[in-house]
C-alpha cells in the first residue's frame, strides 16, 4: 500500500521526529552539485537522516525562520553529514520541502505529493 504526504505533513513529521528524539529519513533532489568529488550532482536524489536539533546560537541578526517559512525551507540537523570545519558527524542542512520525494519514518515509507 502506497502512502502519500503533502508538504505540510512532511514538515509536521520532521518536527515530530525532532521533538521525540527519533530519526527521520528525508529523500530530496539536490539543488546544486556536491562539494566533494564523486558526490551527487544537481538533480540527483540524496538522503538526509534528520534528528533532534542541538542548541543553536544565531551568528547574525538575520531572521532565518521567517525567511525559511516564506520560501518553504526547513532547517534540519542531519546526522549523516559531516561538519566542514572539524569533520564530526551532524551538521545543519536546509531542506526545500518542495524537493522532498520520500520520507521514511518509524519503518513506514511515504511518497510526497507537492503542489
Amino acid at each position: 500500500m502506497q502512502m502519500f504526504l503533502n508538504e505540510q505533513q512532511v514538515k509536521d513529521l520532521i518536527k515530530e521526529a525532532e521533538r521525540f528524539g527519533e530519526v527521520i529519513v528525508v529523500r530530496c533532489i539536490r539543488k546544486t552539485k556536491a562539494s566533494k568529488s564523486g558526490g551527487p550532482d544537481a538533480g540527483d536524489l540524496y538522503d538526509l537522516h534528520c534528528g533532534t536539533k542541538p542548541a543553536y546560537t544565531p551568528v547574525s541578526g538575520r531572521d532565518r525562520r521567517a525567511e525559511d517559512s516564506r520560501h518553504g525551507i526547513l532547517t534540519v540537523w542531519a546526522t549523516n553529514r559531516q561538519k566542514r570545519t572539524d569533520r564530526t558527524w551532524g551538521d545543519w542542512r536546509r531542506v526545500n520541502i518542495r524537493q522532498v520525494q520520500k520520507v521514511i519514518y518509524k519503518g513506514t515509507e511515504y511518497e510526497v505529493v507537492t503542489s
